[in-house]
């Protein structure tokens, strides 16, 4: 039988006892290793705390009164600030108080009130206290009640208006006298009635407009019917004007109001033709037609 060395044998008894600790320890320090990596719980969001209430609130008032006979109460009490929302108080109440809640015996009474004050949340001082022993009733004094006004919000912006289509060219009149074939007016000097279109204005006056505006005319602001004086306070002075008889002047026995006109030219925009004023008093006549032509020079 073979001997094996002492010393050989204590190597190897050695040996395998290390080898067994590091596995040992290797399975021991996974599951922690594990822990280490996984990531801790989110800890809960707190809500939001309420809205502070300045001074004492209608519970923690009346804690303080108790049974509202104490000794020192008024004392303790007087000068505080206390935010209540008052109510008209009902039956049984003292004259002109108001409560906090129904069938409670704690009452108050506003020595200055803001106009129109009928109730509401308000933030005031007390300026004194008094308990009635007959009806239990305990009556708290408050500086002033008004309803706090909450800051102003800004309005809300206002979508831009889309802005207006351009309105299609009349083609009304095109080719007649003084007009060319779009039906814009080219000399208003030679243009005819009857060569526009007809509409109704102001007091129901009929009248005419011929041709086309010019860009941002000033024509487009004037209306049928209108005198010579709202013409011009709307629209400013003409580059010329002047009157002249009509056809009807020479009519026997015709006594009607369109024996004469009186015409006003403004430079860029056109005519105007006003009837029914008298000679000399043209600024009585009425506007019965509209002569659109943007090549106007301005003089008659």
């Amino acid at each position: 039988m073979l001997k094996t060395p002492l010393p050989f044998l204590a190597v190897a008894v050695a040996v395998a006892v290390l080898v067994a600790g590091c596995s040992s320890a290797s399975k021991t320090a996974a599951p922690a290793s594990a822990a280490a990596a996984a990531p801790a719980p989110a800890a809960p969001v707190a809500p939001p705390p309420p809205p502070a209430v300045e001074g004492l609130d209608y519970r923690q008032l009346t804690d303080a009164l108790g049974e509202g006979n104490e000794k020192g109460l008024k004392a303790d009490l007087v000068g505080k600030t206390t935010t209540l929302t008052l109510a008209k108080a009902g039956r049984g109440a003292p004259a002109g108080t108001y409560a906090v809640e129904e069938g409670d015996a704690t009452f108050f009474r506003c020595r200055a009130m803001a106009p129109g004050f009928s109730g509401g949340t308000v933030t005031t001082k007390i300026r004194d206290y008094r308990f009635v022993p007959k009806s239990k009733q305990k009556i708290v004094d408050l500086d002033r009640c008004a309803v706090a006004v909450e800051p102003a919000r800004p309005a809300p912006v206002a979508a831009a208006a889309p802005a207006p289509q351009p309105t299609a060219p009349s083609t009304v009149g095109a080719g007649k006298a003084g007009m060319d074939a779009r039906g814009t007016v080219v000399d208003s000097s030679k243009v005819e009635a009857g060569s526009g279109r007809t509409v109704k204005g102001l007091n129901d006056f009929e009248g005419e407009i011929t041709g086309n505006p010019a860009p941002n005319s000033k024509f487009t602001k004037l209306q049928i019917g209108m005198t010579t004086r709202q013409v011009q306070d709307l629209i400013g002075p003409a580059t010329d004007q002047g009157a002249y008889m009509t056809g009807k002047a020479w009519i026997p026995f015709y006594f009607g109001a369109d024996r004469h006109r009186f015409e006003m030219t403004y430079k860029g925009q056109g005519r105007l033709i006003f009837a029914g004023g008298g000679m000399g008093d043209f600024s009585s006549g009425n506007l019965i037609w509209i002569i659109h032509n943007p090549n106007e020079s301005g003089y008659r």
